[in-house]
């Protein structure tokens, strides 16, 4: 029974030890829940594309569609949707488990950013986006270089997803106090102030302007939030002066703290 408490008048060692035990269960109830709702959550995320497949699977056994190209498509397209959740479930399972392979070395952070770019920057002018960055020499970090582009694959993408166009991102790279800076920030639409510490939940989204109707699973920011930790390092979000949302992830440089 988690949600019994102990009294905690005492200021000794036994009260201590009394409010460590009232976190302890509070902490596990919070667990529990979150356990439940999580469960909930992938049903539901599931159950959405399989419906879909589902009824255009029907209508073209019934004679209803006819199995085009454009039919066929739309079949794939849910297909790969569903592919990508489970992709991005499993990724979350192990990092919960502490299996998500890493490879740390000492790594230059202004080469990863350049790569990423080179295969987003395509798709981003595509979504009607102009890209501003501004790149500064960084001291080197230990880090996986796998790990570190998928974190800024996904970060680039939700701003593909969830910007509206014509739209802008500026991405910075800078070092300060012994940290490696990496700043996202794209115009509008914002984020409500009181969603933004819940932008790392695991399949949260905010409203209708940053749905699953954009085509993501809701699982890229907390992979990310699992990618930075695994480096030791802080992701935060907040509001952004282009109108839209800021990403900040401070990651620690190599000798830093030594």
């Amino acid at each position: 029974d988690y949600t019994r408490r102990m009294g905690n008048r005492r200021r000794d060692e036994l009260g201590a030890l009394a409010a460590d035990f009232n976190h302890l269960a509070h902490t596990l109830e919070q667990h529990r829940e979150a356990r439940r709702r999580w469960g909930a959550d992938i049903a539901h995320e599931l159950r959405t594309p399989l419906s879909i497949l589902r009824g255009e699977i029907q209508a073209l056994q019934d004679g209803v569609r006819t199995a085009t190209p454009a039919a066929l498509n739309s079949l794939h397209a849910e297909c790969e949707r569903m592919g990508g959740l489970i992709e991005d479930l499993y990724q979350l399972s192990l990092a919960d488990a502490g299996a998500l392979e890493y490879h740390f070395e000492p790594l230059d952070m202004g080469e990863v950013l350049a790569e990423a770019l080179e295969t987003q920057l395509p798709s981003l002018e595509e979504s009607g986006l102009a890209v501003a960055t501004a790149i500064a020499s960084v001291p080197p970090i230990r880090g996986d270089a796998r790990r570190l582009g998928q974190l800024i694959d996904n970060l680039l993408m939700n701003t593909r997803r969830y910007t509206d166009a014509p739209g802008r991102l500026r991405i910075e790279l800078s070092a300060v106090a012994g940290e490696v800076i990496l700043v996202l920030e794209d115009s509008a639409p914002g984020v409500p102030s009181d969603s933004l510490e819940l932008l790392f939940d695991r399949l949260y989204r905010v409203d209708a302007s940053r749905n699953r109707a954009a085509g993501g699973t809701g699982l890229g920011l907390a992979i990310c939030l699992a990618i930075v930790t695994a480096h030791g390092g802080h992701i935060a979000a907040s509001a952004s002066a282009l109108g839209g949302l800021r990403i900040e992830v401070r990651l620690p440089a190599i000798g830093a703290g030594a």
